[in-house]
């Protein structure tokens, strides 16, 4: 099966294992990751407002100055006890936050955005991810590589940090940071997205 668009295709986003799923599609699209720095959490009301606003954030950034391109923008948060674990600073942050998760139940949250000219579709999905209990030599070995740090808690469930995880509740996708299959489902309801020799695409 292959889908096809009848606008070009751009993923704002310089993360590899976005990249990884949105090619499942095998549409061709080009990468644009956006430079504006994301915003301070501290001024949302909830983890799912900020996801959101960093979604539409680098959606937008991109759009503006390609309005006839279909631009996915998508961001994704770790979330523990209302606090809102991002990409970790250092060791220390790194180790702090995986002594957090150690045998508790947290939830990801990966907002995506979509934006063509003036029209915009944006959805989230939660996601519940249970550790299992960490050793604190595991802990201290695994932040001792490049691993956690250019990931939401400090951890990749597609990488050998996903040997932490004991069980999840949702799509696993979205924890890996782009939930494609309920982002196909967007794309076609909208039209902009079709089966290959499918009927014409929506108005």
């Amino acid at each position: 099966m292959k889908f096809t668009s009848k606008h070009p295709l751009i993923l704002a986003s310089q993360s590899p294992r976005r990249k990884e799923l949105l090619s499942l599609l095998g549409i061709p699209f080009d990468i644009m990751p956006s430079d504006i720095p994301e915003p301070d959490p501290q001024g949302f009301k909830s983890a799912v407002d900020y996801v959101y606003a960093c979604a539409v954030q680098k959606a937008a950034d991109i759009a503006a100055s390609h309005p006839d391109a279909l631009v996915i923008g998508s961001d994704t948060v770790v979330v523990f006890n209302e606090e809102i674990l991002l990409k970790p600073k250092d060791k220390q942050q790194a180790s702090e936050y995986l002594h957090k998760l150690s045998g508790e139940t947290h939830e990801v949250i990966t907002a995506v955005c979509v934006r063509q000219g003036k029209r915009e579709v944006s959805f989230h999905e939660s996601v519940k991810v249970t550790f299992y209990e960490l050793p604190a030599s595991w802990i201290d070995a695994y932040t001792d590589t490049e691993d956690p740090y250019d990931k939401a808690g400090a951890y990749g469930i597609q990488t050998v940090s996903g040997l932490f995880v004991e069980k999840i509740e949702g799509d696993y996708n979205a924890v890996v940071g782009l939930p494609i299959a309920k982002l196909l489902q967007h794309l076609t309801s909208a039209g902009y997205v079709k089966v290959e020799g499918a009927h014409d695409y929506a108005k």
